[in-house]
Formats: structure tokens, sequence, C-alpha cells
């Protein structure tokens, strides 16, 4: 499997921590789920470099970039897209292949309606499409001390965040809750990139704090299937049917507007973990349909 190296990215805020495999074709920025980090996806992507220029970057408070947090900075998730937006011009490649998954996916979606002349395609894995009345509602039942139950951003917040060791945090995932489903080695990807030592207290410690990861799921925005109508490239959407984070309504929007919708039966949100080979293929088969850039 191909190494990739990691390279800090100056911002002007801060480093951007980035996984590059360097490579002869299309050029990949790929965007990871909002709690994870992009060494996650490394398994998933590494064998896409005989074929792609491939980057995957740490977002804002993820893994081991160095941009600033702050609270309600997250709203909306445009202070990603803009990050995004600021990376691709950083890596200077060119018009990119922009994929994601979970709020990836979103985010690249969001980057490709604001600057289309930068993005020659999409590929959408389980991205966050909420219904623009459905989101609302549930902000009016929060804004009014409604109890729509507990949530994403409750169990995020109430996360335990510090392990004696890198096995022992190994050790309380496998098997476990979101976890229940990932290959042993996505979930140790996931660790090597989404842990940092804490010598003072001899442990390690979740680079992803649970109050940003909170912030990020209750910033989530609404309605955002209808960007589609805004970019002017190819675009794939690939989701599941276990708690998928992509309603049908909105993966017919992406239907109507000429996109290429894939259905994984018995896949969940985390699909890019249970089925990698259906994701590559589907960047695959994107990539192979792109002019060379020009």
């Amino acid at each position: 499997m191909t190494v990739p190296v990691r390279k800090a990215l100056p911002l002007p805020e801060g480093e951007v921590s980035c996984l590059q495999w360097e490579g002869t074709g299309p050029f990949l920025h790929f965007a990871h789920a909002t709690g994870f980090n992009a060494e996650t996806y490394r398994g998933l992507l590494a064998p896409l470099a005989d074929r792609l220029a491939i980057a995957a970057c740490d977002q804002r408070g993820h893994g081991f970039s160095t941009l600033p947090t702050a609270p309600g900075l997250a709203k909306d998730w445009i202070v990603y897209r803009d990050d995004l937006v600021r990376i691709l011009e950083r890596l200077d490649q060119g018009p990119a292949l922009l994929s994601g998954h979970s709020m990836g996916g979103t985010v690249s979606l969001m980057a490709a309606a604001l600057h289309p002349e930068r993005v020659r395609g999409l590929v959408l894995v389980e991205p966050v499409m909420i219904p623009r009345f459905a989101g609302m509602f549930l902000r009016l039942a929060r804004l009014g001390g409604g109890n729509p139950g507990p949530d994403l951003a409750d169990r995020a917040e109430q996360r335990r965040d510090t392990f004696p060791s890198f096995d022992a945090a190994l050790a309380a995932y496998t098997g476990r809750g979101a976890f229940k489903s990932w290959r042993s080695e996505t979930l140790a990807d996931y660790l090597h990139g989404g842990l940092v030592d804490d010598p003072e207290h001899h442990a390690v410690t979740l680079a992803c704090k649970p109050s940003w990861e909170a912030q990020t799921f209750r910033a989530t925005p609404f309605g955002m299937a209808r960007l589609v109508r805004r970019v002017n490239c190819p675009v794939t959407v690939v989701y599941g049917t276990i708690a998928s984070t992509c309603r049908d309504s909105e993966a017919d929007i992406f239907r109507r507007a000429g996109a290429r919708v894939v259905k994984v039966d018995g896949a969940s949100h985390f699909l890019p973990m249970e089925h990698p080979d259906r994701v590559r293929d589907e960047i695959a088969r994107l990539a192979d349909t792109l002019k060379p850039a020009t």
C-alpha cells in the first residue's frame, strides 16, 4: 500500500495538516467527517494513488491541524467551506475532483457551489443532506425548549476524550457504538490520526475536542442539496440505507439535477468504512470521465 507524506500547509491562522499521495493523474481532495481525521481514510484512498494525485487534510479542530476554534465559529459550516477553498488555493493543483464523507461531502459541495470553476467533479459519500423544513422544525423545537431527544451533538459532548494509551483507546472502541461495523485497520488509522500525546498526564487525548465536535453537529446547515444547481461539473452521490444522513428526498434533488445517485443496500452512515471498494469505484469512475485539465 502506498504510504502518504504528511505535510503542513501554512494558512494565516495556523497550519493545516495534510496527507498527500504524489501522482500524475487528476487531483483529488478528500474531506473527512465530523470528529474524524484524514488518516481515517488512508486505506480507502491509498489504492487510488496509482491513478490520482491525492490530498486529504485534517479540518479545523480535527487531527493535527492547528487552525483555531471558538464558540459559534462552526455556524452553518461556512468556516469549513472557506478553509477548504484556501486549502485548494494553497495546494495549487488547478481544478480539483472533490470527494468527502458526511460533513466532508457537504462542505465539498458548498465549496463547489461558491467556486464552480475550481471543481472538476464531486463524489459525495453519505453527505449530510437534511431537508430545509425538517431542519427548521428541529431548530424551532430546541429554541422553544422542546426535547427532540438525545442527538449526535449530545453524545459527542459526553465522549470520553482521554485514555492511558493508544492500545487502551483501541480496546475501548473496538466493536462498540459507532465503530461496531469498522474494520480493525480503519479504526487503528482513525486513532493514529486522531490522538495526541498528553505527557503531563501520561495519557493520550482526542485531537478533536468533544465540545468542538458537538458544536459542529449543532451547526449543521439545512437544505444543502439545492446547491447542486450551482455547480457545473459531474456529481455522484453515494449513500446507504441504514441511519443515512442523506434523505431520499434530497437524493432525488441531485437525481433531477442530472447527478449519478448510488444507494448501497445494507450500508450505514459509515459506508466508507464498510464498503471502501464501492467508494473507490465511484471516485475512479468519475475520474476516468474527466478531460485533461487545461
